[in-house]
């Protein structure tokens, strides 16, 4: 069988029992965009793959899915799931801070190269002010389905 990341990806969503449609709206990816992921015509962009190091579903295996590597770290019981918390504009440092983290991983892996003027916490600085209108947005959203 095949190790690529496509097949992977297929492989994780079985295993956790979801469709592609129902696996796609979990993790918020256009169906159609997580489909060309599943058959390997397109590779997923850093966003995509940030929702799977994100999400409290898929967080334990994100390393495996894009790797193909397994952790050696002793499993505890996954804590409940909490809903998102709102967008706050203290949580900016701990976005940059991991948005450049994860750069670093991504550029070790050879995946991305970064610019000779500007370093990962200045790209962290880049995604997060492309961000926060996405992470208002969704803030807003959130609490108006809390209220309904």
């Amino acid at each position: 069988m095949s190790n690529t990341f496509a097949t992977r990806l297929k492989q994780l969503r079985i295993n956790l029992g979801y469709s592609q449609v129902g696996f796609s709206e979990m993790l918020d990816i256009p169906t159609a965009s997580y489909r060309k992921y599943e058959k390997d015509v397109r590779e997923p962009t850093l966003s995509v793959v940030s929702k799977f190091f994100l999400h409290p579903v898929t967080k334990d295996s994100a390393l495996w899915l894009l790797t193909g590597e397994h952790q050696n770290v002793t499993h505890t019981p996954p804590a409940p799931v909490e809903p998102p918390l709102a967008y706050h504009s203290d949580m900016e440092q701990s976005l940059i801070t991991s948005i450049a983290n994860s750069l670093e991983f991504i550029s070790h892996m050879k995946w991305f190269t970064p610019g000779t003027q500007a370093g990962y916490q200045d790209y962290g600085h880049i995604i997060l002010r492309d961000l926060k209108p996405i992470l208002q947005q969704s803030s807003v959203a959130h609490n108006e389905k809390r209220r309904a």
